[in-house]
Parts: C-alpha cells; sequence; structure tokens
C-alpha cells in the first residue's frame, strides 16, 4: 500500500500530466499501450445527435434516458443535450464545461483505440471502463495468451491442434478512485474478435466517474481559478454539444456561485436539515439527507389549478481535503426534480423527504438549495458533516433515526430520486425533523453503534444496552426498558408511548440510551430529544 505521501505526491504528477497532455497521450504515459497513432478525434455533431444514447449510458439516469426517448426532432435532442451537461458542469456561469470535456475526450480516445470488435469503441468493455475509471487508474498492460477457449471446435481437438486465445490485464492503481474497491487488476478475456470483462464487482456509474482522484482536482482547480486554461486549452468544446457561452444563467445556478463564492444564501422559504448514517460496504456509511421545507412561499398551483409544487433540489457535495484547493474537493453534483403535494405535512411545514448516497468517512460540505420552479425562489444552504467509520474510533452513536412508522419497498435506492420519507435500504420511516410525535405514538428508534470491540475468541461484539425516557434536561426517568445483551451493532428498539402513563401532550423528554462495552468495559450514555404535540 502506498504512504499518504506518495499518494499526494502521484496525485500532484498526475494533475500536471492532465493539465500538460490531452486523455489520451497521459494514458500512455502512465504505461498503457497506445494504439492507433496521432491525436483521439472529436465525435462531429451527426455522430452525437445520432448515438448519445450509447455515449452518455454510463451516466445518465432514467428519467433522462426517458426524456432523450421522447425528443423526436433534432432542436429537441440538441436542447435536451445542452441541458444535459448544463446540470453536471462543475463551474455553473462559466464558459467551459469541464465535465462535458472530460467526459467526451475519454469518448474519443475510447473510440480510437478500441476500434475493431465491429462496434464503435466506446461501446466496448475495454471502452466502457476507460469511460467511467479514465486514464489515470490504469498503469500497464499485459497480454497472455490461454490455452483451450475461443473458437476450438471438435475438429480441432481431435487433430491435436491446441486452441489459444488472449486475455488482456490491466495492472491498476486503486488509490486514484474509491470505486474500485481496492481491485489492483481487471481481466478482459478474448472471444472471437472481441474481448469482455471478467473481473466482477467493478461499478460503472456517474458517482464512480466523479470519484476520480485527478479529476476531482482538476475540477477544484477550475472552480479556485475559472480563468485558467484547461487541458486543450484552445479547444471548442466537443462538436455537437451546444456551448453555454452567452446565455443567461439560470436562477439556481446563480444561486449556487453566490453560496459557493461569496457565502451567500437565499431564503425565499425555510429549509430545515438533519443527517442518518448506516454502516455500508468497505468500511464505508451510507449518509441518509433528510430535510423539510416551509410550504408558506411554494406555488402549489399549475394554470390556475391547485396542484403539486414542482421543485428542484440542486447543489454539490465537496470532501474536506486539506490538499485540495480551498482545503476542499468536489465529490459530485446534484440536480434532481420532485413534486410536494399540497397535503403532504402539516400548514407549515412539508413532510419530512430524503436522498442518499454512500460515502467514504471523512468532513463534508453539502452546498444545496431547492428551488420552486414555478416562482423560481429558492433556498440555499451550506451544511458542514463528518461520515462516521463505524468499524473505528471510539465508542458512540453517530446519529439516531425516531419513527412513528415503518414501511417496506421493493425498489433499490437511487441516489438521483428524492423520496417522500426518511429512506433507509428497503425502509421507509415516517419521521419529522423537530422529533414531535402524537401522545400514543408507536415509536422506532433506529441506529447503529460506532466502535465496538470485538472478542478476541469470537470475533463478535458483546455488549449491554438500555433504554430510558427521562423528562427532558432532568435524570428524572419515568420509563425504563429492559436490560439487552447483544452480539450486532444494528439497534430498532420500539418506543410505546401509549404505555407510558406520565407521558403528557405538550412535553419535552428524552431517551436515554446506555452502553457498557463487555469486551473492553467502555461505556457511554446518549440522549435524543423528543416532544408530544399538543391536543
Amino acid at each position: 500500500m502506498k504512504s499518504k505521501t506518495s499518494v499526494a505526491v502521484a496525485g500532484a504528477l498526475l494533475l500536471a500530466l492532465l493539465f500538460a497532455a490531452s486523455v489520451e497521450q497521459a494514458f500512455a504515459q502512465r504505461g498503457g499501450r497506445r494504439g492507433g497513432g496521432g491525436q483521439a478525434q472529436p465525435l462531429d455533431e451527426a455522430t452525437i445527435l445520432a448515438e448519445l444514447d450509447k455515449i452518455v449510458e454510463l451516466i445518465w439516469t432514467d428519467d433522462e434516458k426517458d426524456a432523450w426517448e421522447d425528443a423526436r426532432s433534432d432542436e429537441a435532442k440538441q436542447a435536451f443535450i445542452t441541458a444535459f451537461w448544463e446540470r453536471r458542469d462543475p463551474t455553473p456561469g462559466t464558459t467551459d464545461n469541464e465535465f462535458r470535456e472530460q467526459w467526451m475526450l475519454r469518448v474519443s480516445a475510447a473510440n480510437q483505440r478500441y476500434a475493431g470488435e465491429g462496434r464503435p469503441g466506446y461501446e466496448t468493455d475495454r471502452g466502457k471502463f476507460f469511460l467511467i475509471y479514465g486514464p489515470y487508474v490504469l498503469v500497464a498492460e499485459e497480454r497472455k495468451q490461454v490455452a483451450g477457449s475461443g473458437q476450438a471446435g471438435l475438429g480441432a481437438e481431435s487433430s491435436g491442434v491446441t486452441n489459444t486465445s488472449t486475455n488482456i490485464i490491466w495492472t491498476l492503481d486503486p488509490t486514484q478512485n474509491p470505486f474500485l474497491g481496492g481491485k489492483e487488476t481487471v481481466t478482459f478475456a478474448q472471444y472471437q474478435r472481441s474481448y469482455s470483462k471478467v473481473t466482477g464487482g467493478i461499478e460503472y456509474s456517474q458517482e464512480a466517474f466523479l470519484a476520480d482522484r485527478t479529476l476531482q482536482a482538476y475540477f477544484e482547480e477550475r472552480r479556485a481559478n475559472p480563468a485558467a486554461a484547461g487541458p486543450r486549452a484552445a479547444a471548442a468544446p466537443p462538436t455537437g454539444t451546444a456551448a453555454t457561452a452567452g446565455t443567461p444563467p439560470t436562477p439556481d445556478v446563480l444561486a449556487m456561485q453566490q453560496l459557493i463564492q461569496n457565502g451567500v444564501t437565499r431564503q425565499d422559504f425555510s429549509l430545515q436539515q438533519a443527517m442518518g448514517f448506516i454502516p455500508a460496504q468497505g468500511g464505508n456509511s451510507f449518509a441518509i439527507f433528510n430535510f423539510e421545507i416551509g410550504k408558506s412561499g411554494l406555488t402549489f398551483e399549475s394554470g390556475g389549478a391547485p396542484g403539486p409544487a414542482e421543485l428542484l433540489a440542486f447543489g454539490v457535495l465537496l470532501k474536506k481535503d486539506p490538499a485540495a484547493a480551498n482545503g476542499e474537493r468536489f465529490f459530485r453534483q446534484m440536480q434532481i426534480a420532485f413534486n410536494v403535494d399540497p397535503g403532504d405535512g402539516d400548514a407549515e411545514e412539508t413532510g419530512t423527504h430524503s436522498f442518499g448516497m454512500t460515502l467514504e468517512p471523512g468532513g463534508y460540505r453539502l452546498a444545496w438549495g431547492v428551488m420552486d420552479k414555478a416562482s423560481e425562489r429558492i433556498v440555499t444552504n451550506s451544511y458542514e458533516f463528518e461520515v462516521p467509520n463505524f468499524t473505528a474510533g471510539e465508542l458512540a452513536i453517530p446519529s439516531v433515526i425516531l419513527a412513528s412508522g415503518i414501511e417496506e419497498q421493493t425498489d433499490e435506492i437511487d441516489v438521483n430520486t428524492i423520496y417522500r420519507a426518511t429512506r433507509v435500504g428497503n425502509l421507509e420511516l415516517r419521521t419529522d425533523l423537530d422529533n414531535v410525535f402524537g401522545r400514543n405514538d408507536e415509536l422506532l428508534a433506529l441506529y447503529f453503534i460506532q466502535g465496538l470491540a470485538a472478542d478476541p475468541s469470537t470475533q463478535q461484539v458483546n455488549y449491554e444496552i438500555e433504554h430510558r425516557i427521562l423528562l427532558a434536561g432532568t435524570d428524572t426517568s419515568i420509563a425504563r426498558f429492559p436490560l439487552q445483551a447483544m452480539n450486532f451493532p444494528a439497534i430498532q428498539q420500539p418506543i410505546p408511548l401509549a404505555l407510558v402513563e406520565q407521558i403528557e401532550p405538550g412535553a419535552d423528554y428524552e431517551i436515554e440510551i446506555h452502553i457498557k462495552d463487555l469486551v473492553n468495559n467502555n461505556e457511554m450514555t446518549h440522549k435524543v430529544p423528543f416532544s408530544t404535540r399538543e391536543g
């Protein structure tokens, strides 16, 4: 494993390569096999219009795919293309769109390098890997002859002829992208004239593309100095993707510029936010962003008739990084349309909505906002938070979700969806960010415990846990739940308020959680405030 210092140096060198050369040239400098000779040529406008579904199929959303299929005329398709790239622009309001620039550079390079399989290079398995993970993760290429595969038939075997095919093995630098999950090689096996990826567990998504360390550093450099020349200093944007030069920024873009560059927030209506965390694979955490919006200022009508408010959630997620420009590096951009019904929530606020994504532990800042599409009223917020590492650190409970109802869902979580509840895996929880519930509600406290020690003999955690309900701000207990011995860090604790006689409407309480780790005898107490509604 590389040290932090060597990784930082490697990142700086790769960033220099990014500014000094094109994607194709950089891949050759990282040890990849150069093919075809010369510079990769950008796709022409006609090809982009005809093949956009294949060019961006790895990074577009289901809604965008449907919208493209509905676009019939060239004008409608061109308008879609323009909006598609604008939604992903890491420097909105400038003449350059670095996301589009880098993606189309990779498309052109893949088209040149991996041609010869009877389809465009960006449609091949090697091309798709290259589009998502780029040149900077590729260290070297090996071609290995494999016997007994390919097109050998009974005639060849009976005649004593051994058929061979070629496997292509790419050596990777997994420190360049966390979505590789530490994989150091990827293998493509030959079948006839094509090469198919046989290494599993590699994700192809926009999130994986944006997680590229060098790409993030480049985006951050351009944010810090929007006038800086890119990797192709005088080059025009790829043909067929309309440039934004001369186009006035939309209100959400202007609001983000004010927030990120000047720290100025918009408050045309209220926005309240809270976080929840659950463990995810690879030492990561799934972060749940819960929020509620003030109804005053929302437009609940369309064409004069009552109806849902059409809203847009937009912004960028930045990861704290002392080595990056301004101490932060770009992680992902969000732009998600969603609706709020008039009857959602109460008279003042909507119910709790949520979106979520898997993040590695560390500090982050979500610079984001919500826009009412009809009135263009906007609220923005800069929200800093720490993603916990559930496998390390001191004994702690990073977050507790209190819910008054739970429903099981069958669809998988989509990072480009705003849910009308707190979405945790396949569960939707009815929550309130103020933790105000009915006097007789059946509550559920859901949380995960961080930093539990494993028993050396069983490799399991072993702890005791106890829950009490206290009068807020005191140690006066009005209910105590049985002591439990546990060996798993996930807790779903029912809190039946109807069975607690001393609970009164309109009063404030706390749920006290006490944990004793029986492996190392560490103890901790965590309190969660809640209130009951009057009436």
